[in-house]
């Protein structure tokens, strides 16, 4: 067993080796935090309690750190600590892999690793999020990056069919189809390949985020279609994506700033409820980090199981007053939008943006890009911006509900 302050030095080879060398390095700080008692673990029993209200209504976030992974896990561990949190999820997406120059390994040892270094015990939960599925001829690909993940411990895996939408649908049978029939196939793989004793917590996508709203009739007919594809012997979905009225990255503003999205809290509890009458946990919200806190407090009692939070992260990082002016210039300088963002959306007209609004919309690139220099970030630059996101993890756990819920981990996992 080491000294957990050797991580300090550990995770910064690992971050800047060559990339052939992180597998290795990864394993070897895996192993060495297992050995200080953390450990991957799969939520559905905490996902099931909820849904079939045995639990009170909480709200779990899954926390994406496309960079700077380790300092960031550390705070969001000493938080966890310091107000007696229950579960926490810390997700990537495989577009966030490439963009922030970081494997699925890599990001596991990092988290892993910060745990330790803030005196964590128990289970972590990682997921692969965003598993986006553009065409058919894209599964087999999907299903050799979910093995590696798994492999990783990534025991959460959300599968996201919904762009395989047919245009002009003769009926709302129609337009679901392609996402169903793929979902099912992957849902099919993975539960035949899951590793023993664990239960994978896999979850689909029924709109695509920043589209229309999904309605109740939606839910209905995806439900159905996944019970015509998959096999009844094998278990299904775990939770639902849906879309009902946001948009990754929030609505950005022409100065760079993001607006006020419109959320339907009404639209969120009806199907929620038809999500639960399904057996599934509940609905996860999409989109959701740069909502206000008011509106973030209101996701328990709608019924949402799971909220993503990625751009906010990013955004106290880049924005804030602490943060090199001459590194932020030469990221403008450097940085152009891509078709696509972090979670696959498609990013359209981008000639019609302001410079500030460009940025905002490509700097998700920025932690590959400039990942040394971020790393030689000094504490005088990285102490401040880290006090910063502190304060919004702790308004992040008390407003989801997860404050002093420290029991509930313990009842289901060894060791919390």
């Amino acid at each position: 067993m080491i000294n957990p302050g050797l991580f300090d030095l550990l995770v910064r080879d690992l971050a800047l080796s060559d990339p052939t060398l992180r597998p290795k390095l990864a394993s070897q700080i895996i192993a060495q935090a297992r050995e200080m008692g953390v450990y991957p673990a799969a939520i559905g029993e905490i996902y099931q309690a909820l849904g079939q209200g045995t639990l009170a209504p909480m709200t779990i976030p899954a926390f994406n750190i496309r960079g700077l992974t380790y300092a960031f896990a550390r705070v969001i561990w000493r938080k966890v600590i310091k107000l007696n949190t229950g579960p926490v999820i810390f997700e990537l997406a495989p577009s966030e892999t490439w963009a922030g120059d970081q494997t699925y390994a890599e990001y596991a040892a990092m988290v892993f690793a910060a745990a330790c270094r803030e005196g964590y015990q128990g289970p972590i939960f990682l997921q692969g999020d965003h598993f986006a599925i553009e065409s058919t001829d894209q599964v087999p690909a999907v299903l050799e990056r979910c093995q590696e993940v798994i492999s990783s411990g990534f025991y959460q895996i959300d599968i996201d069919g919904s762009h395989l939408i047919v245009k002009d649908p003769q009926d709302l049978k129609a337009f679901h189809t392609p996402n169903a029939k793929v979902t099912s196939e992957i849902i099919k793989h993975l539960r035949q390949q899951q590793p023993d004793r664990v239960h994978l917590v896999l979850g689909g996508e029924v709109g695509e985020i920043g589209g229309r709203d999904t309605s109740v009739n939606d839910l209905d007919t995806f439900k159905d279609l996944i019970d015509q594809f998959l096999p009844s012997e094998i278990p299904g979905l775990d939770k639902i994506s849906a879309q009902t009225g946001t948009a990754h990255g929030g609505i950005v503003l022409q100065n760079g700033s993001t607006g006020q999205m419109n959320v339907d809290f009404d639209l969120i509890a009806q199907l929620s409820a038809k999500a639960r009458e399904f057996g599934w946990s509940g609905i996860v919200q999409h989109g959701a980090s740069t909502l206000t806190m008011q509106d973030l407090e209101k996701l328990p009692m709608a019924g949402v199981i799971e909220v993503h939070l990625a751009t906010q992260i990013q955004n106290i990082v880049f924005d804030h007053p602490a943060f090199p002016v001459d590194l932020r210039e030469k990221m403008q300088k450097r940085l152009v939008v891509a078709a696509f963002g972090a979670e696959g959306e498609k990013i359209e007209n981008t000639e019609a943006l302001t410079l500030a609004q460009q940025f905002y919309k490509a700097r998700w690139t920025a932690w590959g890009s400039f990942k040394h220099e971020l790393w030689d970030l000094p504490e005088s630059v990285l102490t401040p911006i880290e006090d910063s996101f502190g304060l919004w993890v702790e308004d992040i756990i008390k407003s989801l509900r997860i404050d002093n819920k420290k029991e509930v981990l313990k009842q289901y996992f060894k060791g919390a």
